[in-house]
This record gives C-alpha cells, sequence and structure tokens, in this order.
C-alpha cells in the first residue's frame, strides 16, 4: 500500500518561490543549538535581511532559518506568511507579482486569502 502524499498549501508554494531569490549561506553548528548558531554566524558577518541560513545539525539533519528585519524565524513560517515580511514584498515587486506565482493555478480563494494578507509595510 503506497503512502500518501501531504499536500503543500498554494499559499506555501508561493512562499517557496519568493524565497527562491533570496541569498542563502550555509553553515555548521558546531557546539552550538542550530539556533544560536545562526544568531552567531548573523551577528559575526553582519548579514542584511532578508537572508536564509541552513544550519547543519548532523549528516542527517539540516535547519532552515529565516533572517528578516524583523529577527530570525523559521524558514518554513516565512514560505508560508512571507506577505508578512516587507523585504520580501521588494523582491516579488522586481521580479514582477504575474511571474512569480505564473503555473500555481490560484483559484479566487487562493487569491482572496493572498489579498486578505497584504504585505506589511516598515
Amino acid at each position: 500500500m503506497s503512502k500518501k502524499r501531504k499536500r503543500i498549501s498554494r499559499r506555501r508554494l508561493a512562499g517557496q518561490r519568493v524565497m527562491a531569490h533570496v541569498p542563502t549561506f550555509h553553515l555548521e553548528t558546531g557546539s552550538y543549538k542550530p539556533v544560536t548558531a545562526a544568531r552567531r554566524y548573523i551577528a559575526e558577518t553582519t548579514i542584511n535581511a532578508p537572508a536564509i541560513v541552513n544550519v547543519r545539525r548532523n549528516e542527517h539533519t539540516t535547519d532552515r532559518f529565516f533572517w528578516g528585519e524583523k529577527g530570525l524565524f523559521s524558514a518554513q513560517y516565512a514560505e508560508e506568511n512571507h506577505f508578512l515580511f516587507p523585504s520580501l514584498r521588494h523582491i516579488v515587486e522586481a521580479v514582477g507579482e504575474h511571474n512569480m506565482f505564473e503555473g500555481l493555478e490560484l483559484t479566487a480563494d487562493d487569491w482572496e486569502e493572498i489579498e486578505e494578507y497584504e504585505y506589511a509595510f516598515v
């Protein structure tokens, strides 16, 4: 019997497309917990927001974080709620909203949901 696939929401797919245009940094945790390693790396290298920090915990596990102007968040949260981050709105505007979400087959309900959560402005 095959395992049923979990459906990814269209909103998260749209967020993944936005996040694909964000610079990514990779590092090892060392002796720190993943979030502490990410915070230390950001402080030492003075990374500008927005950025994705991939922290390798061990040979099997990598934690993904999103560095935004409001702090450090899980990358999954940022994908699902990309409209809450003003710096990501600038990316969508630069690439073009229609180009960014092309092929996602967003229904009227999906667009209403996206429009309901307008991008935050600083």
